[in-house]
Formats: C-alpha cells, structure tokens, sequence
C-alpha cells in the first residue's frame, strides 16, 4: 500500500466570472485546490474538488465564501427533502382547510422538518413544526 498522500487537484480560477467582483479574493485568487472536509452529518470524510469548486463560482455563480458542509450523498438527502417539505408548502397553500384535518399530511410533513434539521446546523423551521405539532394534537 502506497503511505503518499494523494495529490491534491489544482485548476485555474477565473474571478472575472464570480458573482460578486467586490470580493477581496479577487486580488490574490489563481487557482482552485482540492479542499478536503468531514460530512456534517455523515461524518465522512469527503473532497470539494478544485473542479467542482471552479463550476460552483464561476458557472452556477455561488458566493466564494460558500463552503460544503455535507458530502455528494447527503446533498442529494437534502435536497429531496427540501423538495418534499416543498411540495407540502405548497399543497398547503391551495388546501389549508381540508389538509388541517388529515393527520397522515400533517405527520408526514413534520417528519420532513425534523429530518431536514439532521441536514442543516442551523434555521429549524420552529413555527411550521409547532403549528404541525399543534394540529396534530387536536387529534388527541
């Protein structure tokens, strides 16, 4: 087994086409290198890769200051369930009424909450949980 750590990738950055042309890092910015990081929630250690950063700037115009926190497998969790939790917004918006009364939407969306906190370190959506909560105690 070879003890070399393996190469880090390097690729030439291009600020020009960042979102933002006020950023300091504009300055002193040439290059992407591989950044290696642990899964927030996984816990597994994973790479932004200096490619996969070049496209996150420069293409999909991220903020350069954004950084992974969660590997490629749990991204893709995530974000299902943000489309879920998305999808239950927006029944909700045309069907309060009768959806108030169906306690199988109810748990299922509040399900979707909390798993999405295992995601994210930060904004709980606190009032849908209590309001989810609250309904589905009505139940008794």
């Amino acid at each position: 087994m070879n003890d070399k750590a393996k190469p880090l990738g390097v690729v030439p950055a291009d600020p020009t086409q960042w979102s933002n042309q006020r950023s300091v890092a504009i300055d002193w910015m040439v290059e992407y290198i591989d950044k290696p990081y642990t899964c927030w929630r996984c816990r597994k250690d994973t790479v932004f890769s200096a490619e996969d950063q070049k496209y996150t700037y420069e293409v999909k115009k991220a903020p350069i200051d954004q950084h992974r926190i969660l590997c490629t497998d749990c991204w893709r969790l995530s974000l299902a369930i943000s489309e879920e939790i998305g999808s239950c917004e927006a029944n909700w918006a045309s069907s309060k009424v009768s959806l108030s009364k169906d306690k199988e939407f109810l748990s299922r969306w509040l399900r979707l909450l909390i798993s999405k906190e295992e995601y994210v370190p930060y904004r709980p959506n606190t009032a849908a949980k209590n309001m989810l909560q609250r309904l589905l105690n009505e139940f008794g």
